[in-house]
């Protein structure tokens, strides 16, 4: 983690959840990971979510805030239930 690069992580029902933003040259580049396979992404800033299902089915979701001077806000859900959530940075 640093000022251009943030990474969170979690383990639902087994998987490594992860997600990582990029500062880019409009907004942050954001991927979210399942087991290390990307399953997700956007260029976004503001409030937004990355969405896929677990090889069991179950929905997750990856909850993103971003502010426009950095600070960021990831909550991992599983069947819109908050599992876990973290704090960084993405300039």
């Amino acid at each position: 983690m640093g000022i251009t690069r943030d990474e969170h992580s979690t383990e639902i029902d087994g998987h490594e959840v992860a997600v990582t933003g990029r500062t880019g040259p409009v907004h942050a580049t954001w991927r979210l990971l399942v087991d290390g396979e990307e399953v997700d992404s956007a260029k976004a800033a503001g409030d937004f979510a990355l969405r896929t299902e677990l090889p069991e089915g179950a929905p997750v979701e990856a909850a993103i805030h971003q502010s426009l001077v950095g600070p960021t806000r990831v909550t991992f859900l599983r069947n819109g239930e908050e599992v876990h959530t973290s704090e960084g940075f993405v300039a």
